[in-house]
């Protein structure tokens, strides 16, 4: 084998690699080394992996076999769209076939990329992906076979790889060799099938939602229509504001009650239930009713909660809740009142805003044997309580340890306008979940 075989391989190596010719000569004995073949042969064989245009003529491959094996390698890689690449990792070397460029859409003088350089392709979103993949690759030299997402001058791209790594002192990856192929043209057919599948179910799925919001709404109106204007009652005046989600497909749990007992006391109840749509509006109109109904026999707040909840315990469907229920007695202008894992009520006096301490109460539907406390607070003439929901209180997607503060912020020094004003004041915290706000406000006899 003529010395010039040697050298123009030589030569191929470092114009790939970017390195001088000692550099592309001791790659070339590595390659020999490997493989266990001589370097004339190595030389051959990286000859045979090049462009046939940069390196074979007749003078370097007689029989024209190197030559026709470049051209049948340089074939199957256009024909497949696909090319291979070999990282040293030990080196810091790397190698590319010709058709892996035209793949990336990369210049040949800025050589092939390092697998940090390779990943700056990545598509933003498939990055986390491929970052979990190159970790088992590279660290417990785990095969992968993966399609992600690479941004090129072009656009995107989806390339399939299939990586196998060679394992070096430790267990941990010393080679790595990989088979890339852009598969654009058959995920974009299956994106476009997948989209126009998905695109006809959201346009079904939309309009079902909105049947059933309007279905839900006429329900809620006909189970709790609400009061034009402020409600009168002996010794007190309230007032209500209803405001359901901007969400068509989460209208349905919050309701109110305000009932009329002997002795010219009133009840007055506010709940969330649990889930929303049509089953949480049919759970709601049972708990309302069922309140209602339970307290010809007991005004207690404390015992109709546990009666709530045993009826909420028995039921099949197994409904959850937050309620809160208070009675206010004219005699003594105070309000008695007992929750259910529900959001404390707040305390509008001509000194400020304040928060009441609940006593304690789980919410009903959780443990059947759950027992309830009660409290009672004075309400002196021109005191405001309000109970409200939690769509008040909770932002969407947040967590917030002062969950009260924006609230008592807003009513703060709030407690001498008219009721009707107050409540227009107040916005929901979260516009995906339904609001239900009840203002009491005890007035001169």
């Amino acid at each position: 084998m003529p010395d010039s075989t040697v050298m123009r391989a030589v030569e191929v190596i470092r114009r790939r690699l970017s390195c001088d010719a000692a550099q592309a000569r001791a790659h070339l004995d590595r390659l020999a080394a490997r493989y266990g073949v001589d370097l004339p042969e190595a030389a051959v064989a990286v000859l045979a992996m090049a462009a046939p245009s940069e390196v074979f003529d007749p003078a370097t491959s007689p029989n024209g076999e190197a030559e026709r094996y470049a051209e049948r390698l340089a074939r199957t890689e256009r024909l497949g769209n696909l090319g291979w690449a070999e990282w040293d990792l030990t080196s810091d070397t790397v190698d590319w076939s010709d058709h892996l460029f035209e793949i990336f859409e990369r210049e040949r003088a800025a050589g092939p990329a390092s697998l940090a350089a390779g990943g700056e392709y990545v598509h933003p979103d498939d990055v986390d992906r491929v970052g979990k993949a190159a970790q088992l690759l590279l660290g417990d030299a785990q095969p992968i076979d993966l399609t992600f997402r690479i941004t090129v001058p072009s656009g995107v791209k989806y390339l399939r790889a299939v990586f196998e790594a060679e394992r070096g002192l430790g267990g941990r990856a010393r080679k790595v060799y990989g088979v890339i192929q852009d598969v654009t043209v058959f995920e974009a057919g299956h994106d476009r099938v997948r989209l126009a599948d998905v695109e006809a179910k959201l346009v079904e799925r939309q309009r079902s939602l909105q049947t059933e919001h309007r279905v839900v709404a006429a329900l809620q109106q006909v189970i709790q229509p609400l009061p034009a204007g402020t409600i009168r009652c002996p010794g007190l005046r309230a007032a209500v504001r209803y405001q359901p989600a901007e969400e068509t497909a989460r209208v349905g749990g919050d309701w109110f009650d305000l009932v009329h007992l002997p002795g010219d006391r009133t009840l007055l109840a506010v709940g969330d239930v649990a889930g929303h749509g049509m089953s949480a509006a049919a759970t709601m109109a049972r708990l309302r009713h069922a309140l209602a109904a339970l307290a010809v026999t007991t005004t207690d707040p404390a015992e109709l909660l546990e009666y709530l909840n045993r009826m909420a315990c028995d039921d099949p469907s197994r409904p959850m809740a937050t309620v809160a229920v208070a009675r206010f007695d004219p005699q003594t202008s105070s309000v008695t009142w007992a929750q259910a894992g529900h959001p404390p009520p707040i305390m509008l006096t001509a000194d400020g805003a304040a928060v009441l301490d609940r006593p304690a109460g789980m919410l009903v539907g959780a443990v059947r044997s759950a027992r309830y406390a009660t409290a009672t607070t004075a309400l002196a003439a021109g005191d405001t309580m309000l109970l409200f929901t939690d769509g008040l209180i909770e932002r969407r997607g947040t967590f917030e340890t002062d969950w009260l503060g924006p609230l008592l912020r807003t009513v703060n020094g709030s407690a001498e306008l008219p009721l009707q004003e107050l409540l227009a004041r107040l916005e929901p915290a979260n516009p995906d979940d339904d609001t239900c706000v009840l203002a009491l406000r005890a007035v001169p006899r």
